[in-house]
């Protein structure tokens, strides 16, 4: 042992730390590389003898950078965050084959911490690695794991170009940026993501992405960083705090870029919004047709689809006709998004929140809430119109009607895709050209933009086994009077609304901004507040045919309940975990593991604070390489037991299968 493991635990300063940290891996992959362990490593691939050492790099960099731990505390939970969450979200590869040899070079490296260095946790790292080494290719080279910076270099390179020196980035940043500017309105391609791309600072805002090259790393992302980089970013985050506000980031430079070409509002713009009334058919439909989908669900409720909690294939022929203007398709079996109209009256349903899902059993309704439907029939027509227009614009997520999450909100799509339109209105010539509107903004916000007032659609005969033909698309002066004003005062709240992502913030955002155009809009869609249940909480955990009954209080946290679920399969409790549900208006929540990326975790959240109603089910993940997922259902609230600290497994049905199958028993310390 020639290399002091501790050292960096006695440096408090971060930057200090990172500068000495590479010494300390080089020392450690010199001692590695004339170990038998490395030898043999090298021994079985000799194509990374230049290169041995690049993961170890990866692996220490990260877990100080991100998850705060150093070699010698390093944990197997701190190895499964880097491996399965951090390496395929940071580290580029110029090739996919090269993810074949990282668990191999780890492997090996923590063989040699285990007799060497008598690590403490080095028996339990070598399982984890050994049991995720089949599945991390895959994992590796699965682009919906990729951070911002990655997808921008494997984007690069697929396209061709040489990514690892500084002119085949300029040479890939010049031609995404001409493809951006060449773009007319039909293209789906994203204009803001440019202009985010050109703007952000990657040293800075995400540490340096990676190759398996570390002679190579620092200079790949100082050449990456002075191409891409042209504005200085925001003052240091820490790693973590750069992830999680990725997605505000990208919404902000993308409304931003926006922003920067609008004119001044002119007198008449003011003019029309002041002079404005809004009526149930002025300036559109939306208000009438928003009453007619609320009547159709009506007092009792409307079964929705299973996984989805969508509108019943059955119904939506006969809803599509009560519209103030139904469209036409051609379609044998045409679904919700089959009917952008309908699709988008069920997004403002659910992102208002008067709408809600509930479950009885297998059985889930769409159902209006009541307390919010009676604040809805309090407030005037000026009110519900903008309420609808914040819930659009501001709350609504593409994952609420059943789609794939997204990192931009409805009102990000439809603010970039409005300057797009030219001044004589944009002409679709063929269901091929229109294709790009089911990108971007989408066609059921491209329907909601004609509700609302603000452009007009001129729709075709659809073409047999087509859907709706949009063939004009023109902007509205109203339209274009609002749009201004909404932007705008985007930019002046600081480029972040609170409601997106927090359902329960108070509606009013646009008021400050909108109310001195229209003075009617006094008072807002009151949201209840949701308020901590006591009692006992019978969940049914499913497992295929396999089930479980366990009863928790409501003090006790997810963390304790993970336990439960762990004890009542007889599972290991030595993985990363997460639960994940929908909330109210159909957002899905994550409550992680506490040494995962993500807040809250389950140390932080009360089974009383949870807000799901009997019925609601959760989905319960262990083990993000094996992906145990269990379907956890909550079926009843015991609000007259007032015990706590309690928790049980009270009833049992069928074996799981074993943890680790392929392991054996007994550890070869």
């Amino acid at each position: 042992m020639t290399v002091n493991l501790n050292r960096i635990d006695s440096i408090k300063d971060y930057d200090e730390a990172i500068e000495a940290l590479e010494e300390y891996v080089g020392e450690m992959v010199d001692e590695f590389t004339q170990s038998p362990e490395g030898k043999a490593y090298l021994k079985a691939h000799p194509e990374m003898e230049e290169y041995v050492g690049s993961w170890i790099d990866n692996l220490l960099y990260f877990g100080y950078a991100y998850e705060s731990v150093t070699l010698p505390h390093m944990t197997k939970n701190h190895v499964e965050v880097i491996v399965t969450r951090l390496f395929p979200n940071k580290v580029s590869l110029l090739n996919p084959d090269e993810a074949d040899t990282t668990i191999p070079e780890l492997i090996s490296f923590w063989q040699f911490l285990k007799r060497e260095y008598k690590h403490p946790n080095a028996t339990k790292i070598l399982k984890f690695l050994e049991k995720i080494q089949p599945k991390f290719k895959g994992i590796m080279n699965d682009p919906s794991k990729f951070g911002m910076a990655k997808s921008f270099f494997t984007a690069g390179t697929a396209a061709g170009f040489d990514m690892t020196n500084e002119e085949g980035l300029k040479a890939f940043q010049e031609q995404y940026n001409q493809n951006i500017r060449e773009s007319t309105a039909n293209s789906p391609v994203p204009p803001g993501f440019g202009m985010l791309l050109s703007n952000v600072n990657l040293q800075r805002e995400n540490p340096p992405e990676a190759t398996p090259q570390p002679a190579e790393l620092q200079d790949l992302l100082n050449s990456l960083a002075s191409a891409i980089a042209q504005n200085s970013s925001p003052s240091p985050e820490s790693p973590s705090d750069s992830i999680n506000n990725f997605s505000q980031q990208l919404r902000a430079s993308m409304w931003q870029s926006v922003a920067e070409e609008l004119q001044s509002l002119s007198e008449e713009a003011i003019a029309l919004l002041k002079q404005q009334t809004i009526t149930e058919t002025e300036p559109g439909t939306i208000l009438q047709d928003f009453q007619t989908l609320l009547d159709f669900v009506g007092n009792a409720g409307i079964a929705v689809s299973g996984t989805q909690h969508l509108l019943p294939l059955k119904s939506l022929a006969d809803l599509n006709q009560r519209l103030s203007e139904p469209i036409q398709t051609d379609l044998k079996r045409p679904q919700q998004k089959s009917y952008p109209p309908i699709n988008g009256l069920y997004l403002l349903l659910r992102a208002s929140g008067v709408g809600q899902i509930v479950s009885q059993g297998k059985k889930h309704l769409l159902v209006l809430n009541p307390e919010l439907l009676q604040s809805w029939n309090s407030l005037n027509p000026t009110e519900r119109y903008f309420t609808l227009l914040e819930a659009w614009l501001i709350r609504a997520h593409e994952e609420m009607v059943g789609e794939r999450r997204s990192s931009l909100n409805e009102g990000t799509k439809c603010i970039q895709y409005w300057p797009r339109i030219p001044d004589k209105g944009q002409k679709i010539r063929s269901y091929a050209e229109q294709q790009s509107l089911s990108y971007w903004p989408e066609l059921h916000n491209l329907a909601l933009m004609k509700l609302f007032g603000l452009l007009h659609v001129e729709s075709g005969k659809p073409e047999a086994g087509k859907g709706w033909r949009v063939k004009t698309v023109k902007q509205l002066p109203f339209g274009d009077a609002l749009m201004q004003v909404i932007v705008r005062a985007f930019v002046e709240h600081g480029m972040e609304w609170g409601s997106e992502e927090n359902s329960s913030v108070s509606f009013g955002e646009l008021q400050p901004a909108l109310q001195p155009y229209f003075p009617e809009w006094q008072n807002t869609l009151a949201i209840p507040e949701h308020e901590f249940r006591s009692g006992v909480y019978v969940f049914k955990l499913y497992f295929g045919k396999i089930w479980r009954r366990i009863a928790i209080s409501s003090q006790m946290t997810l963390a304790d309940l993970s336990s439960l679920i762990l004890e009542s399969v007889n599972f290991d409790s030595d993985h990363l975990d997460m639960f994940t549900y929908k909330n109210q208006i159909g957002r899905t929540v994550e409550i992680s593991h506490p040494y995962a990326d993500g807040s809250p975790s389950t140390t932080e959240v009360c089974i009383g604070d949870l807000p799901l109603s009997e019925g609601a089910a959760m989905t319960y993940v262990f083990d993000f390489g094996d992906w145990w997922e269990f379907n956890v259902q909550l079926e009843k609230i015991q609000s007259d037991d007032s015990r706590v600290n309690y928790g049980a497994i009270i009833e049992s049905y069928g074996a799981v299968p074993p943890q680790y199958p392929d392991w054996d028993d007994t550890d070869n310390d």
